[in-house]
């Protein structure tokens, strides 16, 4: 066990990045579930609306993302991460002067142009640059550490309401960000790079793979490439879809399944805990699954954790079965989401490619929502949850291609 959390010296590095994610995921997309309302109280501006703005921003993340992917290739992850929380506050600060649709908008936009920098997809991108062969463990303990974000962000967002209007609130997570996530930021990623320590015993049978990993080598060759990669952006783009979709309609859902309030919040509560569970797991024994097995797995908990709400009673044991399975699958697709691109596609172009095959990813997640909405309005609870579970047997399906692919010979 203790080798899993032995990461050859890059162990404070990693916390401190997971910190300031923890940081910026709060401040840039749990905090809005919170100040929603009182936006919607002041302002009088309509639902669809002002929650149309994190659809804005995560369609430019989309846009930009494989740009600053290509940056973190080419200078490091240190300047881009950097300039990107420094933008996100930016629009953090213009949207607590929003007075108006136009300002709200471009609050929105600006903030977009910052996450597709100082999120996950640049994180990954320098801890590859960063870990070398302690990639996947890298990404691991990134994850592990920073899927706490929303248990830090709701509460503490909860108390500084009762002090502060939403505008405060703004304010106060830029300063955050600026504070504490860029000098974080800064110890994490800044040069040189610490000498890596092997962390692990290397057995002679692990040996080739281990080299193979080091030097970057793809496992798809290049006339598979194309395929995987579609492959691959069809995964994550109906696995997104889906996870935004719930993440937004999950309590409304099960309560119109017939489930009691207090089942549905048990069910969303457990999420939470269920992904930090799956990634500590992950990270004691990932080892010994390979990267197509940790695909597998998670693509083939997704749908199964979907149809229980339609399979089982609505009790609070359905709602408990729920939130565990679907909480692990999510946890895990995240560190899936980081991996399989580096160790299928190889570590030259990590960063760009990582932001190319995303952004088909954030523009379902953009759409997810009202969709299901608008499926939900029109046909009901159980045909929206049937969609949402024929969308997760597309990405099982895909990754089951993806897999033969891999395993076909060259």
């Amino acid at each position: 066990m203790k080798h899993a959390f032995s990461f050859g010296g890059l162990g404070p590095r990693i916390a401190a990045l997971g910190v300031a994610q923890i940081i910026n995921w709060g401040a840039l997309y749990y905090t809005l579930a919170l100040i929603g309302p009182k936006i919607l109280a002041e302002t009088g501006w309509s639902d669809g609306f002002v929650y149309s703005g994190f659809a804005i921003a995560t369609l430019l993340m989309g846009v930009f993302g494989p740009l600053s992917g290509r940056l973190v290739d080419r200078h490091g992850g240190l300047p881009v991460m950097l300039t990107g929380t420094l933008i996100s506050a930016s629009g953090m600060v213009i949207l607590s002067q929003s007075t108006s649709v136009v300002l709200f908008s471009i609050a929105w936009g600006v903030m977009g142009l910052g996450m597709s920098a100082c999120l996950y997809d640049s994180s990954f991108a320098s801890l590859a640059q960063l870990s070398g062969s302690a990639t996947r463990r890298a990404i691991s303990g990134l994850t592990l550490v920073a899927g706490f974000s929303s248990t830090v962000t709701w509460p503490i967002t909860s108390i500084l309401l009762t002090q502060m209007d939403w505008r405060g609130i703004c304010l106060f997570d830029a300063a955050v960000m600026l504070c504490i996530s860029g000098p974080l930021i800064f110890y994490a990623l800044r040069k040189p790079y610490p000498s890596l320590v092997a962390s692990t015993p290397i057995n002679a049978s692990d040996e080739a793979d281990l080299t193979k990993i080091i030097s970057g080598t793809a496992q798809v060759s290049k006339d598979k490439l194309v395929k995987a990669m579609i492959l691959f952006a069809l995964i994550f783009s109906a696995q997104g879809f889906v996870l935004n979709a719930m993440s937004i309609h999950v309590l409304s859902l099960f309560e119109t399944l017939g489930m009691s309030v207090g089942a549905a919040m048990l069910a969303g509560t457990l999420i939470g805990p269920s992904q930090v569970a799956a990634r500590f797991i992950e990270l004691l024994f990932g080892r010994n699954l390979s990267v197509m097995g940790l695909g597998l797995v998670t693509m083939g908990l997704f749908p199964v954790a979907l149809a229980i709400p339609l399979l089982l009673p609505p009790t609070l044991a359905t709602a408990c079965i729920f939130g565990l399975i679907y909480g692990a699958s999510a946890g895990l697709s995240t560190i899936a989401r980081g991996v399989m691109p580096y160790e299928l596609f190889g570590a030259e172009g990590y960063g760009r490619r990582l932001g190319l095959l995303s952004a088909p990813a954030l523009v379902a997640k953009a759409f997810a929502p009202a969709t299901i909405a608008m499926v939900t309005d029109a046909k009901g609870p159980v045909v929206a949850l049937s969609t949402c579970i024929a969308i997760a047997l597309i990405a099982l399906l895909a990754t089951i291609a993806l897999d033969r692919s891999v395993r076909s010979p060259r």
